[in-house]
């Protein structure tokens, strides 16, 4: 692929960046480890192959032009493959035009790559077009043969040579058109052929030319992808001919920030391989465990066997051996770039790539009895794949899937070191895998992640009590794992305590600029569960700035740790879907230690969104503020039609971060005032689910005292006229009725202003400084019970005025119900620690004795049995007297 091709493909982006000085010496030391190199030639000049179709560049429109990038405008790219039986010949050819000055430096110089293990090239002409004439330049171009290893910063060495060509007198408006063929097929796809060309660009191009020749007896599978363009087809000399011709296709930009599987440009594709199961069939011998061991890989094997007498603790102990003591190299030369080396080499010179290291892994899986298999995927395309036609260079990455009594593990050995418990190893989601062996027939998908895989939980103090005026002390802990920890912890690796120190405080005074170190860092790593603890300890000398005004002294809250997580996108009007971090999970527990009793209000944001949900409550409790701040994604991608939506909640979230303390400049401390950095609106700060269930508590009890209303028991047989009427202990008992509504509505208006009001989140928020986990149960349970005593109080004094037969019973399971929940709620309240809700114990025995004396007297006493005679259905029809008289 020519510099100018591959600039075309990724949208014009420029240059890569140098490698790192290693890198430099790790090639000088693999050529060393080459054959030494030959004086032949390292390529030819000659005419194009014959079967080669000539092709006109295109015409570019004013509009092209005018959107050319780097001030070259493209004419043609024209890709001729011929895929025989015996060899594979592609043919490239690009024409350009220089615009301006930019654009002369684009052109002139060209850059051609191949691989010299089993490609050969040959250039076909150099020439400019000036003004309608053509001056061939490639018998005069200086022309050199460079060992770019373009991935040797990424430590992979693959051999590939490039040839560099300067053209002098290159002009503006100067087009450049140069041409080449390579022959050549990798040895490891076993004669098999596929291939990707793109029908659409980013930049302007006037013309897209590609073609495709195979025998005709070769069974091809083809499919166009963004595009309703077909090949032409047609057959001669005992090939079939495929061809697809765009002219002036629609220049499309993809956002730098779209997920990586979103492939939105047109394209052609085409494959030898019918479906995964061949892909998979073609891999099976690569990754075929050797039938012997060197003495060396043996004794490893022996040794694990002996440590570790469970399968788990013998994958884990493997996978930490290939990690960290083969170190990440790949010689990726000829057929290496796919097929990996014998594992026993690969623990000898203590290096290899992610394919080496897969299959010493599976070695010493296999001698340890647990199943295991090599997982192809692609870690940028991940679940795109399945949008692809089957073929073997779609994958850029080797893993292992393992089997352990009926589970699925995913593992790397290509990862940093990881010496977490298998409940805590951590393995990133590519969406699809191809698991190498006899039984696939499709993709696989892996364990999509979850939010421990990648959560941060902080803990925060700003300590003012001393007040402002005087340093604050700044206290944090952070809690890190999963894919966070093991970052952080391969960091801490490369750089030293100092460093890691000044790095964590430089992060602090981009916010606070006069905060300073009070405590050196401390760096906690649990590495069996995955977690690392930092506790980050400062003093702020002055945090405090006055107001725009100049009116007020303002101390800003601010809790850069979760605000960063919900930055605004670099593109917000875009035409692609935005990619996230996924998955993500912060939460931040903050805590301001005021000098005073301030008049504060609590409050609480809650934005919801499909991609991501985020909450903030704060609390007020005396001189303590406490802020409850948590994000999660819910996605790994937003689509371009939602922006709109996810911004605007994306921002409503991003200005709920944070707290703002103002106060006028001679106010006393007592009088300061503050605020968030949004206040909610009523129906955001509803609890709608107490809302719901008080309003269901409040219609129950009202319809079971309706059906206790038409109670109608047959009256007491042993009923004496001289005792009738409300006198005695009946009077006593009256009195009494009557006051039980006043004192249940009292203990119910209460219970509502504490439900309805900051005090219920500050009582049952996790995390809140008055919280525990008793008081919601607690406060339901009376709520429930005085709604009930209350309605049933104003029952029975209904019916005892009414001297229904059914007050008697009804009385007697109010009394006795009462006192039982009574009991129940005292239980309750005597585990909660902090006296919100105090529940008096003498109180409790004198509500026991005059339940059991109330009782008896119910169920004993003759003037009761005399007085509550009248029936439901005698109140509700008239007397059969009555209607006599009325018939009459």
């Amino acid at each position: 692929m020519t510099r100018d091709e591959s600039r075309l493909v990724r949208g014009a982006t420029g240059l890569r960046l140098k490698a790192r000085w290693w890198a430099l010496i790790t090639m000088i030391w693999l050529a060393a480890l080459m054959p030494a190199a030959s004086y032949a030639a390292e390529y030819t000049i000659g005419p194009a192959p014959a079967w080669v179709v000539p092709t006109m560049p295109g015409f570019p429109s004013a509009d092209a032009i005018s959107q050319g990038s780097y001030g070259e405008v493209y004419l043609l790219t024209d890709s001729q493959v011929l895929a025989g039986d015996q060899q594979r010949v592609t043919y490239h050819r690009l024409v350009t035009t220089a615009i301006n000055a930019s654009g002369v430096s684009a052109v002139a110089n060209i850059q051609i790559s191949f691989d010299p293990s089993y490609q050969t090239l040959v250039l076909h002409s150099i020439n400019i077009v000036r003004h309608g004439h053509v001056i061939a330049k490639l018998a005069t171009a200086r022309i050199q043969v460079l060992q770019r290893e373009a991935e040797l910063e990424a430590r992979i060495y693959d051999g590939t040579k490039t040839v560099s060509v300067a053209l002098d007198d290159v002009r503006e408006g100067d087009t450049v058109d140069y041409s080449y063929s390579t022959t050549g097929r990798n040895p490891v796809f076993k004669g098999l052929d596929f291939g990707r060309d793109p029908l659409q660009f980013a930049v302007p191009i006037a013309r897209i030319h590609m073609r495709l020749l195979v025998p005709q007896d070769k069974h091809v599978t083809f499919a166009e992808r963004n595009t309703a363009i077909k090949p032409v087809v047609s057959e001669h000399n005992g090939l079939r001919d495929y061809v697809w011709d765009v002219t002036n296709p629609p220049v499309l930009k993809v956002e730098n920030d779209a997920p990586l599987w979103y492939m939105p440009y047109a394209e052609a594709a085409w494959s030898e391989f019918a479906d995964w199961a061949a892909v998979a069939r073609w891999a099976q011998p690569l990754y075929q465990v050797p039938a012997s061991l060197s003495p060396e890989l043996q004794a490893q094997v022996d040794r694990i066997a002996k440590a570790e007498p469970t399968s788990a603790g013998r994958m884990l102990a493997v996978l930490r051996l290939v990690q960290s003591e083969v170190r990440y190299l790949g010689v990726e030369i000829g057929q290496n770039s796919h097929a990996p080396n014998p594992p026993d080499l690969v623990y000898a010179r203590r290096f290899g790539d992610c394919k080496d290291k897969t299959l010493l892994t599976l070695t010493l899986l296999d001698r340890l009895g647990i199943e295991a298999h090599a997982a192809l995927v692609n870690t940028s395309l991940q679940r795109g794949l399945a949008d692809l036609l089957p073929s073997p260079g779609l994958f850029d990455h080797v893993l292992v899937q393992a089997r352990l009594d009926g589970k699925t593990w995913w593992i790397d050995p290509t990862r940093y070191t990881q010496k977490a418990d298998l409940a805590h190893l951590y393995q990133p989601d590519y969406g699809l895998a191809l698991i190498v062996g006899s039984a696939t027939q499709a993709l696989t998908p892996m364990k999509r992640a979850d939010k421990a895989s990648a959560a941060r939980q902080l803990n925060v103090v700003f300590d003012a009590s001393a007040g402002f005026d005087k340093p604050v002390r700044y206290t944090l802990e952070t809690t890190i794992t999963g894919v966070f920890a093991e970052a952080l912890r391969a960091r801490l690796t490369t750089i030293n305590a100092s460093d890691a120190e000044k790095t964590f405080l430089n992060f602090r005074a981009t916010r606070y600029p006069h905060v300073k170190l009070a405590a050196p860092l401390q760096i906690k790593d649990d590495e069996a569960a995955n977690r690392i603890v930092i506790k980050e300890t400062y003093t702020i000398a002055d945090m405090v700035t006055p107001s725009g005004d100049g009116k007020q002294r303002v101390a800003d809250i601010i809790l850069p740790d979760i605000s960063q997580v919900m930055r605004e996108p670099s593109a917000t009007d875009r035409k692609s879907p935005l990619h996230l971090a996924y998955p993500q999970d912060v939460s931040q527990h903050t805590e301001i230690l005021l000098p005073a009793n301030w008049p504060l209000k609590p409050s609480n944001a809650t934005i919801d969104d499909p991609a991501f949900h985020f909450e903030q409550t704060v609390l007020i409790d005396g001189a303590r503020v406490t802020m409850l701040d948590h994000y999660q994604a819910l996605t790994d991608e937003v689509p371009a039609q939602d922006m709109p939506r996810y911004v605007s909640n994306l921002a409503r979230a991003r200005n709920s971060v944070g707290y703002e303390l103002s106060w006028g400049k001679t106010a006393a401390a007592t009088t300061t005032t503050a605020a968030p950095a949004t206040q909610p609106s009523t129906l955001d700060r509803m609890n709608w689910p107490l809302v719901m269930l008080t309003l269901g508590i409040f219609a129950f009890w009202p319809w079971m005292a309706f059906k206790a209303y038409r109670y109608d028991p047959p009256p007491s047989v042993e009923s004496d006229p001289r005792w009738q009427g409300i006198g005695g202990w009946l009077l006593l008992l009256t009195v009494l009725l009557a006051l039980r509504p006043l004192v249940y509505g009292s203990s119910l208006l209460h219970l509502v202003r504490i439900l309805f009001s900051d005090k219920w989140a500050q009582l049952t928020t996790y995390g809140s400084h008055s919280y525990h986990a008793l008081y919601a149960p607690t406060m339901l349970l009376e709520l429930t019970d005085a709604v009930a005593q209350l309605t049933f109080s104003l029952l029975l004094l209904l019916l005892l005025f009414q001297r229904r037969s059914s007050f008697p019973r009804v009385a007697l399971l109010v009394i006795v119900s009462g006192v039982i929940v009574h009991l129940g709620d005292v239980g309750l309240a005597s585990m909660v620690p902090i006296k919100n809700i105090s529940l008096s114990t003498t109180k409790a025995v004198w509500n026991v004795i005059g339940t059991v004396v109330w009782s008896a007297y119910l169920l004993q006493s003759r003037r009761v049995k005399a007085t509550f005679v009248r029936r439901y259905r005698a109140s509700m029809s008239p007397p059969l007297s009555q209607l006599a008289e009325q018939v009459s």
